[in-house]
């Protein structure tokens, strides 16, 4: 991966504070506990140290991360640490 497999944003003015935006070519694997239909996350390995995700009613919304972030994001979920979350306030 280089410098130039990334796009500015069209959006962006010259000199500005620009969003950056590169096409993840990956093998994506369905998540083993999504069943058949929406609601799907897929898993990719795009790069060395890198981890994407993906789910399918959005598939052109790419999160990228670390396995290491990855891996504290999860045992944190395992935890509970998220689930206030989605509590009526």
């Amino acid at each position: 991966m280089s410098i130039h497999d990334w796009q500015k944003s069209s959006y962006c003015a010259q000199g500005a504070n620009c969003i950056h935006v590169r096409k993840v070519t990956a093998d994506w694997q369905k998540s083993s506990y999504s069943h058949e239909g929406a609601n799907c996350l897929y898993v990719a390995a795009p790069a060395s140290r890198t981890i994407a995700l993906r789910e399918s009613d959005e598939p052109d919304v790419i999160l990228t991360t670390t396995p290491a972030t990855l891996g504290t994001f999860i045992r944190a979920a395992k935890a509970g640490a998220f689930d206030g979350l989605t509590q009526d306030r």
